[in-house]
């Protein structure tokens, strides 16, 4: 996450001045606003409490907020706030938050068992889940994992031969078990009812079978 997200979140307070530059003179040379220059502490800032907006007034208070976060946490409670809550795309009707639920939902692993290329495809789906969404998309998510993979040899977090190794495997995606399209609101429904009895992560592990009243030709 370092390697592609934030490679001097460690190194500085709350928002990060070279990288918010460097994002204003591209925008600026390409005439388009393209560039985030957004901390991981600021994308935490962002997440809780305020909106996606693009306007100067929202970023202004994004850094000054990030200041103030990092004045009452350390660096690594701001990061394990980001790791439980990031969003990571959608499973059928279920939102994807955190590393822990992406681990489960994509490779239906527990995360501390996650290989070396899987961390870093769900490192880099980070900046856009539904452009890198590995069932749609396999080809553009492949080539973002491997990006992720190069910034990691980049900061020498892996090895070359790690990096020869990784960028060889194939992405593979755990089967989703049902096609929710036909019936969302449907779906929605199961949703709620299974969450009185069971947590979110555990209905994403997939390892239930739920019979359901539905008649998808009626």
């Amino acid at each position: 996450v370092l390697a592609i997200e934030d490679r001097r979140f460690f190194f500085f307070c709350g928002f990060d001045p070279i990288g918010i530059i460097r994002a204003a003179l591209v925008d600026l040379f390409r005439w388009k606003r393209s560039q985030g220059g957004s901390t991981i502490t600021q994308q935490v800032v962002r997440s809780f409490w305020l909106t996606p907006e693009r306007r100067l007034i929202r970023k202004l208070k994004e850094i000054y907020m990030s200041v103030i976060l990092e004045s009452r946490l350390n660096k690594k409670q701001i990061f394990t706030l980001y790791a439980n809550d990031v969003y990571l795309g959608q499973r059928g009707t279920f939102s994807i938050n955190g590393f822990g639920e992406a681990a489960t939902a994509y490779f239906n692993k527990d995360i501390k068992n996650l290989t070396i290329p899987e961390a870093a495809f769900i490192a880099g789906i980070i900046q856009s889940p539904n452009r890198y969404n590995p069932i749609r998309n396999p080809e553009r998510a492949l080539q973002r994992r491997n990006v992720v993979l190069q910034g990691m040899l980049d900061i020498q977090s892996i090895n070359k031969d790690q990096f020869a190794q990784a960028t060889r495997i194939p992405l593979s995606i755990a089967a989703v078990s049902m096609d929710v399209s036909d019936a969302p609101f449907f779906v929605d429904l199961v949703k709620e009812r299974m969450l009185e009895k069971f947590t979110e992560k555990e209905l994403l592990s997939q390892q239930y079978r739920i019979d359901t009243t539905l008649d998808i030709e009626l």
